[in-house]
């Protein structure tokens, strides 16, 4: 246990070592104190209207539980798909894996250690969802003290559940399947996978339902206690006990819930361990070695043929975005989670019911929705944060080549600005089937690219004058930078209040309502632009580490 506790600390210590070095890391400590219940307490007062009403729609016919049931089950979906890309990022396919190896330790020791830095993930994406969630209920259903305790309990408990699920099964397949001879490839799909895999669930079950099948389960479920509970999570256990006991927190009912829930958390933490023992280090071995990469005549060609220099930028940037887990799955994958989830759902038989969503909202608030669902959606530009850094120790090649300095921006800024536009693509048919009028729908698109505009310059000055260059792990590029997550905050929240001023305004007519936001976009793309050109100079890239 001892040495467990050890290299656990060493490896967190690695992690997060070079963020505590920064001598502005109590800036951002502040800011998280500051901010980040000030955004809960927000999420509080946005969703507590919709969760009240869901609530006491489900009181009238006794299945209040249901809405406990659901959002353990989003949090459930949640945290597999983010356990999927941490693990396989973490566990497989991080550089420093095959230093610990000679260390004295046995498997299981090593795997709980790179088992840390994920689990904290886990339990901020549950910190934001969950907690927000039960005090909203709490306070709805004027539950007990007993209620905060077994949600406490639950807290720490749940998210370790689908993570161990999803490394067990993990720690199977990379056991067996060999991917060393193509080792790119490889990782390209289990990218890839981690989209896939809850999106492939959601489909089975939707694909699989009988209407009238349906509504005979449902009428047999309704006529029993907490019927309906039972019939949404019985796909997962853990989401059916951690509902019940909630439910039944005020009685000792809820206490063999608990129990029960507690017993599946310690099945699946010692068949993580176990796993651990016998498959972890049989999967990480070869896991360094490659393809000999032997070039056919057609392939060298292409590769030596005489190319523009921009063309040749934009394809090594994207090549480098796609062949590396760790960018694929920060830049493209992520991003891609939910309007993929979206589109999914609407597109079969439960999402029908939704297709007139753009026609029974009013034009105005419609469209002020739109705008905050791209702001939100774009601010954050991953590719964009992460556009000088990405480079690491070779990025002073590019800076004294014979090549115009204009083309590496103009290329690091294009390939910022494409990739986050698959899923806006994605945002952009689902709102085409919902029936958004057309007009709505060009103005937001139009406002939406130039915004994308802006965020990527933000978020491409934020990367030159705060950039990480010296990582051994592309991980690291994402962990511990706050400044990124805070900008875009910022960002939120300065077009938040535009947004709330105009909804609460008497303006009804939606054409002023984009010209203004046109106005507010452009004017500070307009004002971006030029502090780019100006302090973003070749000088100024060759002495970022001065």
């Amino acid at each position: 246990m001892r040495n467990t506790w050890i290299v656990t600390k060493i490896m967190l210590k690695m992690q997060y070592s070079s963020t505590s070095k920064q001598s502005n890391t109590w800036i951002y400590g502040l800011l998280v104190v500051i901010l980040i219940p000030f955004f809960l307490i927000i999420m509080m007062q946005v969703f507590r209207s919709i969760i009240e009403n869901v609530y006491h729609l489900l009181a009238e016919v006794n299945q209040e539980s249901m809405l406990l049931g659901l959002a353990f089950l989003f949090i459930t979906a949640v945290l597999l798909f983010f356990s999927f890309i941490t693990i396989l990022s973490a566990f497989y396919f991080s550089d420093d894996i095959t230093a610990y190896i000679p260390l004295p330790l046995h498997p299981h020791q090593l795997l709980i250690g790179k088992a840390a830095n994920p689990l904290i993930y886990n339990y901020l994406i549950s910190a934001v969802i969950f907690i927000p969630f039960l005090f909203i209920y709490g306070s709805i259903s004027n539950a007990p003290i007993l209620f905060y305790v077994y949600g406490l309990i639950l807290f720490i408990v749940f998210p370790i559940i689908p993570f161990t699920i999803v490394a067990v099964i993990l720690m199977f397949v990379m056991r067996y399947v060999n991917i060393a001879k193509n080792k790119d490839r490889s990782k390209i799909f289990m990218g890839a996978g981690s989209l896939l895999f809850v999106i492939l669930i959601n489909v089975l079950v939707r694909l699989n339902l009988d209407d009238a099948a349906l509504m005979n389960t449902f009428t047999v479920y309704m006529q029993e206690q907490e019927g309906i509970l039972k019939m949404i999570t019985m796909i997962f256990p853990p989401a059916y006990f951690g509902a019940l006991s909630l439910h039944f927190a005020g009685s000792w009912s809820g206490l063999p819930a608990l129990a029960a829930l507690l017993a599946i958390f310690t099945i699946t933490a010692l068949l993580f361990i176990l796993a651990g023992h016998h498959f972890y280090l049989k999967g990480v071995r070869g896991m360094s070695s490659g393809s000999k990469g032997k070039l056919s005549e057609k392939a060298s060609h292409k590769l030596t043929k005489e190319r523009s220099i921009l063309k040749t930028y934009i394809l090594k940037d994207i090549k480098i975005i796609i062949r590396t887990p760790a960018f694929l799955m920060q830049c493209v994958v992520q991003p891609l989670f939910f309007p993929v989830f979206i589109t999914v759902i609407l597109f079969l038989d439960l999402g029908e019911g939704l297709s007139s969503l753009g026609s029974i909202t009013a034009e105005k608030n419609l469209f002020l929705i739109l705008f905050m669902f791209s702001i939100i959606m774009l601010s954050a530009n991953a590719t964009a944060f992460t556009a000088i850094s990405r480079d690491g120790a070779g990025r002073k090649i590019n800076l004294f080549l014979p090549i115009p300095f204009h083309h590496l921006i103009f290329a690091k800024l294009l390939v910022a600005y494409l990739i986050p536009l698959i899923p806006f693509i994605l945002i952009t048919c689902v709102g085409i089937y919902v029936n958004i009028p057309i007009h709505i729908l060009i103005g937001w698109i139009g406002i939406s690219l130039l915004y994308n505009y802006l965020a990527v310059i933000i978020n491409f000055l934020i990367d030159v004058f705060s950039p990480k260059l010296h990582w051994t792990d592309e991980q690291e590029l994402f962990k511990g930078r706050f400044t990124p997550f805070f900008i875009s905050l910022v960002q939120t929240a300065v077009f938040g209040i535009i947004t709330l001023v105009l909804w609460n305004t008497n303006i009804k007519n939606v054409y002023l309502i984009m010209l203004i936001l046109l106005i507010a976009v452009g004017a500070l793309t307009d004002i971006a632009k030029t502090y780019l050109r100006k302090k973003v100079t070749l000088e100024t890239l060759q002495n970022l580490d001065s």
